[in-house]
């Protein structure tokens, strides 16, 4: 009998030959349906006296449950239902989760400014810009926690790893860093958000992109753009195999999404953020999807990682997170280097 493909939460959980996939990340497909579905959104959306009720029709019987006894009522004409909060989250979601992740740009709000970085759809398909080329969920989540508590960059020199399209280096710039380093393991990825960046610097009219002496290598200059006055530098950094210029004393560690024990190892990371947090205030500022691996939870083994660098892992509680941007299956974490 054949088998049919398992995806939850974008994630591929069983393929076709119907082994298990371990949370692979995916890309999504293209689907005019889906397309069609937002524009309907923001149809309901524009035309809703209230935007938090639903409209029921004269017809529609409303069931009112009462300390365990049930009656049915008729609505009348205009009478408008209050939906839980946990499903008015869930249709606000449904306004940006996966909206963009098939266009070529994609739109973001930071800081009142739109801003427009640009994916590469197939490059995971190819092989050619692995996971990094699409802006996904997670990323925003982070974003917009970042953009609620603009004070934590506020001023900052910040460190971006696994950066992919640079999306979270650029809102980090935007909300007021004192500089930032936009890093990734993949060189077409690193161009991808170098190419992001000074787009956006050049549509801000403030572009000033110079080449210093700073490298990894002797053929990777690191290429500086000025966005709202924050230099932006852009470098491949692979975890535990390259280094962050010496000059660099890092006040914040951003990490978007980037815990994929089946394609990244999560001991390289952790080492990473460990080797950054040098001074005493400096912390790693990371989003996590939640997805299915049958054997264990990775969320378990990054902090047992992370306990043997004496290193804290502190889950922001989901009423921090921006309250449309707040998730169950995303979590925001902050680690810090023990005290004592």
């Amino acid at each position: 009998m054949a088998s049919t493909a398992l995806i939850e939460n974008g994630v591929l959980v069983d393929d076709k030959d119907g082994n298990p996939d371990n949370g692979t990340k995916l890309s999504r497909p293209t689907s005019a349906t889906a397309r069609a579905f937002f524009a309907a959104l923001d149809a309901q959306t524009a035309h809703s006296v209230n935007p938090t009720s639903f409209p029921l029709s004269a017809s529609t019987s409303n069931i009112t449950r009462n300390k365990g006894s049930t009656r049915n009522t008729t609505s009348a004409t205009n009478t408008k239902r209050q939906p839980s909060e946990w499903m008015h989250q869930r249709i606000q979601s449904l306004g940006w989760r996966n909206r963009y992740s098939q266009d070529e740009d994609y739109p973001v709000t930071i800081a009142n400014q739109i801003v427009k970085v640009r994916q590469v759809q197939r490059g995971e398909a190819e092989q050619t810009y692995g996971t990094g080329a699409t802006v996904w969920p997670a990323a925003m989540v982070l974003l917009k926690y970042l953009e609620r508590h603009s004070v934590t960059l506020r001023g900052r020199t910040v460190v971006d790893l696994g950066a992919g399209t640079g999306v979270t280096s650029i809102a980090a710039a935007f909300l007021g860093a004192k500089r930032v380093l936009c890093t990734d393991g993949e060189p077409t990825v690193v161009q991808l958000a170098r190419e992001n960046i000074v787009r956006t610097a050049e549509s801000l009219s403030v572009l000033n992109t110079t080449t210093t002496a700073i490298t990894v290598t002797t053929t990777d200059p690191m290429n500086v753009s000025v966005i709202q006055g924050c230099p932006v530098h852009t470098q491949h950094y692979w975890w535990g195999t390259g280094s962050i210029p010496d000059d660099w004393e890092v006040d914040v560690v951003l990490v978007a999404d980037c815990v994929l024990p089946k394609l990244y190892p999560i001991a390289p990371l952790v080492q990473a953020i460990d080797q950054l947090l040098v001074k005493p205030n400096t912390e790693a500022i990371l989003s996590y999807e939640h997805r299915y691996y049958p054997d264990y939870d990775p969320r378990d083994e990054f902090r047992t990682l992370a306990a043997a660098r004496h290193l804290d892992v502190l889950v922001v509680p989901l009423t921090e997170h921006d309250p449309v941007y707040a998730v169950d299956d995303i979590e925001i974490w902050r680690v810090r280097r023990k005290t004592s």
